[in-house]
């Protein structure tokens, strides 16, 4: 009989009681926070390879496509973005006035000053923003002050400066614990099952 392999970070063992993404009450929470406007989040990549991707979803089909085609193991970490402003915890929300112009940007100086200096407080701080451009389609940018993704995030603001255009900024480090998560699971395999563990 053959030995049993203790799980290591890259070969955890799976089970079908560990916190899955596709499970009907963690669907259903989702159903409800969409009905009210936009949830965003990150998607983390099982076993690593790459860095984890900003996401942002306005209907529940594209959530679902979005993770439906993602692999097994992968880690979702979402918020209700309606959530997040009921509570006072969106560093911008934004919504496009017909007073800010063709061209200005959805980012107002003042709005500015408290995402850097939120950013400023802690080399570790980060920020979500999502943005909309007036359609369907929204525009999620993960980073920091020095990231790759602030000179975008700045970028997206001017476009969300239209009829319809929308931008929201969660500070992410302060609101990344299980009291403000819409949800943190992971994509199921096949039989239904999500890593007890693994790298990310």
């Amino acid at each position: 009989m053959e030995k049993e392999t203790a799980p290591t970070p890259y070969n955890p063992r799976w089970t079908k009681d560990g916190p899955n993404i596709l499970a009907e009450e963690n669907l259903e929470r989702i159903r409800q926070a969409l009905s009210d406007g936009w949830i965003g989040g990150i998607h983390l990549y099982f076993g690593g390879g790459r860095s984890g991707d900003s996401i942002a979803f306005s209907t529940f089909d594209a959530f679902l496509s979005h993770v439906t085609a993602s692999r097994p193991g992968d880690l979702f970490i979402l918020w209700s973005f309606v959530e997040m402003r009921r509570k006072g915890l969106l560093l911008v929300d934004s919504q496009f006035m017909d007073d800010v112009g063709a061209g200005r940007s959805l980012l107002a100086a003042r709005d500015l000053d408290r995402v850097r200096e939120y950013l400023s407080e802690s080399e570790s701080n980060e920020m979500l923003s999502i943005s909309s451009a007036g359609g369907g389609e929204l525009t999620a940018i993960w980073t920091d002050l020095e990231g790759s993704g602030w000179d975008p995030f700045l970028d997206a603001a001017r476009l969300a400066a239209v009829p319809g255009g929308a931008l929201c900024v969660l500070p992410l480090t302060k609101v990344d614990c299980p009291e403000f998560h819409l949800v943190r699971a992971k994509r199921p395999n096949d039989q239904g099952q999500v890593p007890l563990g693994g790298a990310y």
